[in-house]
C-alpha cells in the first residue's frame, strides 16, 4: 500500500468514527430524572472510567421500579462517546423469554458492528461469533434487567470477548447473578426531598408542591417510601384531582395496592421457588423486625428445614434485607406479600394461612370459639 492509499484509508476510517459518534442519539432516560445525577456518578466510579486497561464489568441491583434501567440509561448517555461500539439491551429477562438466547446475541452484534439481519443459528455459534468480531473493540455494552445466568454467559461469558477499555453494565433484582463482578451498586431509596419533588413534577408538572396539598402529599411520600414508581404512578394517577380525591386514593392503595406497582414488584416474587415464597410471605406477613437468628429459628420449626439458603436467596432477590442483626424489607414489598396472602382467600378470614392485624385475629379466634360450641351443644 503506497503512502496516498494509506492517507486515504486514514482519513476515510476518523471519517466513519466521528459520524458514527454524531450520528448516536442519545436514549431517553425518565421524563423527570430526580436524583439522578449522584447516582451516575457513583457508577462512573465503580466503572474505573477513563482507564483503558482490561474490560470492568460493573452490577445495579434492587428491587423493581428503583430505577434501575433508568440509572443505566443515563450512565450510557453519559459515558457512551468514548466508545466504538454501543449497545443497551433492554428487556433481557422478557426478551429471552419470548425469542430466547440466540435472539440477545443477534441484537447485540447488530447494535455493536451495525449490520442488520445478523443471523447465527445457535448459541455456541453466537459466543463465536461475538469473540471474534468484538474483541478488538472498545465496547459499552448494558444488560438491562437480567435474571438468569445463561443469559449473562451467551452475551458476557469472558471478558476477553471484548477490546480492551471495554465496560460492561448488568441490571437486575438478584444480586447472585453479580458474582465476579468488579463492583455492584445498590439503587438508594429517594431520600425525602427527592420524592416529594418527582411527586410534584408527575402530580403538579412543577418542580415544587402546591402548598394546599401539603401534608397530603406528604401522606403520598411516606406511602411511596422513596420508590420512584409508586411516586410516578401515584403522582400521575392523582394529577388535576382535589385533595379529598388524593386521600381517598391514598386509603384505597393502603388497603389494597395499585396494580401496576404490585405487578412490577411482584416479579421477583413470581422467580421464587414455592417453599421460598412460603418463607417471604411468612416474613412480609409476620417476622418484619424479628432478630435473624429468631426468624431462621421460627421457620426453621414451622418448616422443618434449615432457613439459611432461602432467607440468603430473599435477600440476593432484594426481597428482604438484613439491617443490625434483624430481618427487614421495604414498605411496599411488604404490602406486597401481605396483599398476595389476602389474595389466598379475600373474604375469608378463618381461611387465610397468616394472620397479621389483631382484629382479624381476634374475629376469627370468636368465630372459631362460636363454631366449636355450637358443635359442642349440638
Amino acid at each position: 500500500m503506497d503512502r496516498s492509499e494509506y492517507e486515504h484509508e486514514f482519513i476515510a476510517k476518523i471519517v466513519k468514527e466521528v459520524s458514527n459518534k454524531i450520528n448516536r442519539r442519545p436514549l431517553h432516560v425518565a421524563d423527570y430524572p430526580v436524583g439522578m445525577e449522584h447516582r451516575v456518578q457513583k457508577v462512573k466510579s465503580l466503572l474505573q472510567f477513563g482507564s483503558d486497561i482490561g474490560v470492568h464489568i460493573v452490577g445495579i441491583h434492587g428491587i423493581g421500579g428503583m430505577g434501575k434501567s433508568t440509572l443505566a440509561r443515563a450512565v450510557y448517555n453519559s459515558i457512551s462517546d468514548q466508545f466504538e461500539g454501543l449497545c443497551f439491551l433492554d428487556g433481557v429477562r422478557e426478551n429471552a423469554v419470548k425469542h430466547g438466547l440466540v435472539h440477545l446475541q443477534e441484537m447485540l452484534l447488530s447494535e455493536i458492528v451495525g449490520e442488520k439481519d445478523i443471523k447465527i443459528g445457535s448459541v455456541s455459534k453466537g459466543i463465536s461469533i461475538i469473540k471474534h468480531r468484538l474483541h478488538r473493540k472498545k465496547v459499552l455494552l448494558i444488560l438491562d434487567d437480567v435474571d438468569k445466568l445463561e443469559q449473562v454467559r451467551a452475551t458476557v461469558g469472558e471478558r476477553n470477548w471484548f477490546g480492551c477499555g471495554s465496560r460492561v453494565i448488568i441490571t437486575t433484582r438478584d444480586k447472585h447473578l453479580l458474582h465476579g463482578v468488579d463492583g455492584k451498586y445498590e439503587v438508594e431509596d429517594l431520600n425525602e426531598e427527592e420524592a416529594l419533588e418527582l411527586l410534584s413534577w408527575n402530580a403538579f408538572k412543577d418542580d415544587k408542591v402546591d402548598p394546599s396539598y401539603k401534608d397530603i402529599s406528604n401522606q403520598a411520600v411516606a406511602y411511596s417510601s422513596g420508590l420512584p414508581l409508586a411516586l410516578e404512578v401515584i403522582g400521575s394517577l392523582l394529577f388535576g384531582k382535589g385533595t379529598r380525591e388524593w386521600e381517598s386514593a391514598l386509603d384505597q392503595f393502603k388497603k389494597i395496592p395499585n396494580k401496576r406497582i404490585q405487578d412490577i414488584l411482584k416479579v421477583s416474587y413470581n422467580a421464587l421457588e414455592e417453599n421460598q415464597q412460603r418463607i417471604f410471605l411468612d416474613i412480609a406477613c409476620c417476622l418484619k423486625g424479628y432478630e435473624l437468628q429468631e426468624v431462621e429459628d421460627i421457620l426453621g420449626a414451622h418448616h422443618g428445614v434449615c432457613m439459611k439458603y432461602g432467607i440468603g436467596v430473599l435477600v440476593d432477590k432484594s426481597l428482604i434485607k438484613i439491617k443490625n442483626g434483624c430481618v427487614t424489607l421495604h414498605e411496599l414489598i411488604e404490602v406486597m406479600g401481605k396483599e398476595i396472602d389476602r389474595q389466598e382467600s379475600p373474604k375469608e378470614l378463618g381461611k387465610h394461612r397468616r394472620l397479621w392485624f389483631h382484629k382479624d385475629i381476634i374475629q376469627v379466634f370468636a368465630e372459631n370459639s362460636v363454631r366449636l360450641t355450637w358443635m359442642a351443644c349440638s
